[in-house]
């Protein structure tokens, strides 16, 4: 009898976890939302209404009584044209010869237009003297000249092209034919790229050790294709840069070579076992994912459903507590007062999950109760966010590159992606010109000088 009714908790249990993984979707698992299956037009408008009810909104857009915004006029000194307008005829039949009074003054608006592109085509030409004291004919070494028949402009705007707004090879030489004149071949795209891929390999290598050297940095990771084999692209990124690396594994050894192995400052993820090595008083692990799983655990049936729901309102009272905490310019000590009762509840609730009869369950609870200090380092050291959210930002570029260029063909190319993402990324959080940036250093570049750094001084 007791080994039927095992065998029934065990097939309940199989049933559970079935239905489980039918359910999963991206609010209860780390699952992309793009992976969400499609939902009907009355499903659509359910979840608009809800979202509504929620956020209190009404419409759709600016809601009645909120400040409109209109483009800023800009300084005198910076308009480059005027055009005088003045009435044709009045409504009496007077005809206007722009010789009449004018009253107060004229109504301003400004539009903005792009100037016709003409690439501009520098020769350069190398003189050969020959010197008086030995008779040798010396040719002029040509001072910023590169094998490269493009300028550093030109250059950067290549790279910004490919790396920055994902064109293809084919599209860029089509988009500089069209808008700016300019005749290259997809051979000279590609070596433009990888001259650029050259230049970024410093900066690259600077950004990787001060990550490594910052108070607190986000990590995670995502699929990468190169020819066709699975990688792994890495993003180590705090709140001034960010650093990219291709690896063939996903393991513990790949996070130790982003990362380094004396890695001593404080890193938030996703509880991936990969930063395990790390102590766990240096983790802060993210509440966002934390939530999809509580989400997954009240969607069980019976005391785990309940347990679940419980999580999952102690969990979004914490994330309340939080964006308070911000808002309202708390200090540390205010956020910990208030997080007390709700680190207390939780834990509570972990342990009577591991005491409960669901095994999928009780693994759950014991896991995180291994890691619970690293859920709450938020509160106890400045400037830690309690959510991964940084990171998953920062691999959503990687992610679209790899679904529209499908990865890349070599490990040149992997250095490439590795660097170009790298740049966008740490210009994107300092607020600097990506545009500008690469120009500067393909400049350096060619005129053989260091290329500018991107690291925060």
């Amino acid at each position: 009898m007791l080994g039927l009714l095992a065998e029934i908790t065990a097939l309940r249990e199989r049933v559970d976890e079935h239905d489980r993984l039918l359910k999963r979707d991206s609010t209860n698992s780390s699952l992309a939302p793009s992976t969400d299956p499609p939902l009907t037009r009355q499903q659509r408008r359910a979840r608009e209404r809800e979202r509504a009810k929620q956020q209190g909104r009404k419409q759709r857009g600016g809601q009645p009584g909120h400040e409109g915004k209109s483009r800023e006029m800009v300084a005198p000194e910076r308009v480059d044209d005027h055009v005088e307008h003045v009435p044709v005829a009045c409504g009496c039949g007077h005809r206007f010869t722009g010789s009449e009074e004018h009253v107060g003054d004229p109504v301003l608006r400004q539009k903005w237009e792009l100037p016709q592109v003409v690439p501009l085509v520098i020769e350069h030409r190398l003189h050969r003297l020959v010197c008086p004291g030995c008779g040798t004919a010396v040719l002029a070494e040509g001072d910023g000249i590169s094998a490269s028949a493009l300028g550093p402009r030109l250059e950067a705007h290549v790279a910004v092209m490919a790396g920055v707004y994902r064109l293809s090879r084919r599209q860029i030489v089509e988009l500089l034919c069209e808008m700016f004149g300019t005749t290259v071949s997809v051979g000279a795209v590609n070596a433009t790229i990888m001259r650029i891929s050259a230049v970024l390999a410093d900066p690259w290598r600077e950004l990787r050790d001060a990550v490594r050297k910052a108070q607190a940095v986000h990590a995670d990771e995502t699929s990468w294709r190169l020819r066709g084999e699975t990688n792994w692209l890495w993003v180590a990124a705090s709140a001034l840069m960010a650093c990219y690396r291709i690896d063939p594994a996903r393991s513990q050894a790949a996070a130790k070579e982003l990362f380094g192995e004396d890695f001593g400052s404080f890193i938030i993820t996703d509880r991936y076992a990969g930063y395990h090595w790390l102590d766990v008083l240096q983790q802060q692990l993210c509440w966002c994912h934390a939530i999809r799983q509580f989400v997954s655990v009240s969607e069980r049936d019976g005391a785990p459903g309940r347990l679940g729901h419980q999580l999952l309102a102690a969990a979004r009272e914490v994330i309340r507590a939080h964006r308070e905490y911000l808002q309202d310019g708390h200090d540390l000590t205010w956020l910990h007062a208030q997080l007390a009762p709700y680190r207390e509840r939780i834990k509570a609730l972990l342990e009577q999950g591991v005491r409960g009869r669901h095994l999928k369950t009780r693994r759950f609870c014991a896991g995180l109760l291994d890691e619970y200090d690293a859920l709450w380092t938020f509160c106890e050291v400045e400037g830690i966010d309690p959510t991964n959210n940084a990171a998953e930002r920062a691999l959503r570029h990687g992610v679209l590159l790899r679904k529209i260029q499908l990865g890349t063909q070599s490990e040149k190319g992997n250095r490439w992606i590795e660097r170009i993402c790298t740049a966008r990324e740490t210009c994107r959080l300092q607020g600097r010109s990506m545009l500008g940036y690469l120009h500067e250093a393909a400049t350096a570049a060619q005129h053989r000088q260091p290329i500018p750094s991107l690291t925060p001084t």
